[in-house]
């Protein structure tokens, strides 16, 4: 009896552990994120690896068909030959996904991941938003442009499955009639949406840019949160607006410019008073940012370490802290 109940435990065991073993070797070996980056690195081999085995198939049978015409698709996503003023940058974490720095224009534009959501262990979406900066200050753009890719695992690696575009344009706002509010990243923009968008201004040298909304300030001090920690470990996050004002963000001419619009560091900006708090130990692992509006009118927004953004419509950081719902702007 004995030795029977001591087989039974041996072969559950034996069971189980085959069962995590099989798991672990079908289980992808990046996450769905690094799958991502992996993509869109510029080599055509990177991306095949990443689609799906019947794309992969249909790939192959056009190829053979017509071995010249049939690479469009994949030319499409890899082909990414920019000036010799433009630098393009890749992250496997954090909240920037992809950067295009171009310095004879000043400019940035930034892929940013705005939620990162599995739906099960072999499947995941993730949504990604584009932001357009000058001279180190997030521009209000005219056009609000969202991916949501969603990957599945096959074989052990994450496949592209979906692709979801979208794109927001506030029609009721008449600055969309202004040609000075599309400058030429947001006509890139336009143009990859399809949308009509008004003849393009001169290029104009002042910096006199419109103000930020404040959920996007909030976004804003959060990214500069992360770049100020990544350049002060020992310190970690910092409670003091001032200090991100001084962080550099990338080159003008040489030199490190500022990240964020120097009206920052009196911690009010557009109408709203902003503050950092929650930064305790060193080095700071926390923090949580706050937008008040002055006069008590609109809504407040709040965010943390995390960056998950929420508001609140009474106009209280205290209760965007508490009980603040989430922001999808």
């Amino acid at each position: 009896m004995v030795f029977r109940r001591f087989r039974l435990v041996v072969l559950t065991v034996c069971l189980l552990a085959g069962a995590l073993l099989a798991q672990q070797q079908s289980a992808p070996s990046q996450s769905a994120r690094q799958a991502l980056v992996e993509m869109f690195s510029g080599s055509e081999e990177k991306l095949r690896k990443h689609l799906t085995l019947r794309m992969q198939d249909k790939l192959g049978e056009m190829t053979k068909e017509n071995p010249a015409g049939n690479m469009d698709l994949v030319r499409a996503f890899t082909a990414r030959k920019v000036p010799g003023t433009q630098k393009f940058d890749a992250f496997d974490f954090g909240p920037i996904l992809f950067a295009l720095n171009d310095s004879a224009q000043n400019s940035r534009l930034e892929v940013h991941i705005d939620a990162d959501e599995p739906l099960g262990r072999e499947e995941e979406n993730i949504l990604v938003s584009l932001h357009s900066f000058r001279a180190g200050i997030e521009q209000e753009l005219p056009l609000g442009v969202r991916f949501m890719f969603n990957l599945k695992a096959e074989e052990g690696i994450w496949r592209l499955n979906a692709v979801t575009f979208s794109a927001r344009i506030p029609v009721g706002d008449p600055r969309i009639l202004d040609p000075s509010w599309w400058n030429p990243q947001t006509m890139n923009l336009a143009a990859l949406s399809g949308v009509p968008a008004p003849a393009a201004a001169p290029a104009s040298t002042s910096l006199d840019l419109p103000k930020m909304a404040p959920f996007r300030a909030v976004r804003m001090i959060g990214l500069a949160e992360n770049l100020y920690a990544r350049q002060h470990p020992e310190v970690g996050y910092t409670c003091g607006i001032t200090n991100l004002v001084n962080v550099g963000k990338g080159l003008d001419d040489g030199e490190l410019y500022k990240f964020m619009d120097p009206e920052f560091a009196d911690g009010v900006y557009n109408g709203y008073r902003y503050s950092l708090i929650g930064c305790q130990g060193k080095p700071a692992r926390t923090f949580q940012v706050t937008a008040e509006p002055l006069n008590g009118s609109g809504k407040a927004y709040c965010s943390d370490d995390r960056h998950n953004l929420r508001a609140s419509d009474d106009g209280k950081a205290l209760t965007c802290l508490i009980q603040g719902k989430i922001a999808r702007q």
